[in-house]
This record gives C-alpha cells, structure tokens and sequence, in this order.
C-alpha cells in the first residue's frame, strides 16, 4: 500500500505538535472517555444515521477541508455544493494554540455545516504519524462539537470509537484505503464483515482502479449495501469512475474545496453540479 503525499501544497505538522494538542486534552472536562471501559456499547437496533435522512436516498457530497482557509471558503459559499464537510486533521493540523481546529469545527456546525471529523493514519494515505491514544484523545475532543468521525476498519481503535461515539449519538464511518490497486473481492468483503462486526454504521472502500474488471467488482460490491448499512465505494484514480460509483448507489462522493486530497477526485462545485443533474434527468 502506497502513501499519498500531499506534501508541499497542504505542508507537514510535526509529530510533536500534535502529541502536545493531544496531552493538552486531559486538563478539559472530557466528554467521553475513548477508553476500554469507559465508553457505553452500542444499542443495538438504534439507528445513528437518523440524523442524515436523504442518506440512502442520494448520494451525499462531502466537501474536504484540508485547510484552515478551505473552512473559511466553506462558510462564504451562497450556494453550498456540499451537504457537510470533512475536516482532515492531519492535514489542517491543530492550528494556533492547539485547538483552534476545535473552534473551526464549532464554527462550521453552528452555521449549519455537519462536519466529519477524519484522522487518517499514514498507512492509509494519510499524515498522521501519532500514537493511537493521542489519535483517541482528539477524537474525544471532535466527539463533542462534530457530528460523525470516519476511522479505519483496519485500526485497533475502532470498537472503541464506536462505543464513544454511540453513546454520544453520533454515527461512524469505518474506512479502508488501498492506494496501489484493487483488492480481490474476497478480501474486500471481508473488509466490510469486519467493519460491521466492529459496528460502522458506514463502511466505506477506496481504492486505486487498475484493470478493466476493477470498476465491474465495485459496482456489483454496492449491491451488498442496504438503508441500514450503506456503502460509500469509491474508485480512485478515474474521476468519471467516481461519479458512476456515486449514481449507482454509493453513500457519499467526496469532493475537494481547494487541494485534492485523494487521486482522481473532483472539485466539489463540479461533482455537486453532475450529481445534482443527474438527479434532475430521472424525474
């Protein structure tokens, strides 16, 4: 699995920045505790997508924020071509004193904007580097202002940040990336089984398209997909892959606000206005 470098245009933020955001954490009245014990276990039969009723319906544009100042364009657009918005910590970094990230995503939601709350682990195309605890001790903090966070299926934690984000009411998006290729279908279905097991109440596939048959075994994955467990699957590398994956069912269809944050996805403004057209020609 290869690393996406986002490098020079989103910039790097060191380890150390984050460890001390991290252990800054502990001296604020936590609001749930990502701890073995600590976290209630999900209810089973609750549904914490309830709050997102046009999912399953459409597919959800997900503008993502990579910087301070692709929030601030976020919240000046008259016309939104998003329905919430992914802050990507990793590559916003904590900001000035360390929690103005915090303040950013309270100021999103106060506005309106659902925010997704993302960490990505370097293993998964992503620049964060950090240890899990001081991973959780950031989502714990997200837990109380955002309204979803997105974890991989592959880390460790993700029972965990299940438990704390069910017992906040807020739902979980499970992940995996796969940036060198397509997995075979048996080990793509046994990524989703174990999202489930862990208790994503979304999972979600990205990964590189490379042969003829990728884009065929990705499409026929959706049909697994039901209102009560969606799909968001998503073909990376082939911009017009990503809108046929979106039309056919796919859960959410994320778009850039200012830098690309994964290859082949589209300007968020482009991929509101086909999707939204699309929509239009089956009425």
């Amino acid at each position: 699995m290869t690393r996406v470098g986002f490098g020079e245009a989103v910039g790097h933020f060191s380890c150390k920045k984050f460890r001390d955001l991290a252990m800054g954490c502990d001296k604020i009245a936590p609001v749930m505790k990502l701890t073995r014990h600590a976290a209630e276990p999900s209810r089973p039969g609750l549904n914490y997508l309830a709050g997102f009723p046009s999912l399953g319906k459409r597919p959800l544009v997900i503008g993502v924020v990579t910087s301070f100042g692709e929030a601030t364009q976020a919240l000046r657009f008259a016309e939104k071509p998003f329905d919430l918005v992914e802050w990507r910590l990793d590559l916003t970094g904590p900001g000035a004193g360390g929690e103005r990230w915090l303040d950013r995503c309270r100021e999103l939601e106060q506005a309106g904007i659902r925010v997704l709350l993302t960490i990505r682990a370097s293993a998964e195309g992503g620049q964060w580097t950090g240890t899990d605890e001081e991973r959780c001790k950031l989502l714990q903090q997200g837990l109380d202002v955002v309204s979803l966070v997105d974890l991989e299926i592959n880390s460790g934690l993700l029972p965990r940040v299940v438990a704390a984000a069910h017992a906040a009411g807020k739902p979980v998006i499970g992940s995996f990336h796969d940036f060198s290729g397509t997995p075979p279908r048996a080990v793509l279905e046994e990524v989703i089984a174990r999202g489930w097991r862990a208790g994503a109440d979304v999972v979600k596939l990205a990964v590189r398209l490379q042969a003829a048959a990728d884009l065929p075994l990705l499409l026929d994955l959706l049909k697994s997909g039901t209102p009560q467990q969606p799909l968001c699957v998503i073909g990376m590398g082939a911009p017009e892959a990503r809108l046929t994956l979106a039309r056919a069912g796919s859960c959410f269809a994320y778009g850039f606000l200012g830098q690309s944050a994964a290859p082949g996805q589209i300007h968020c403004t482009d991929l509101w206005s086909q999707l939204q057209n699309a929509a239009d020609g089956r009425r």
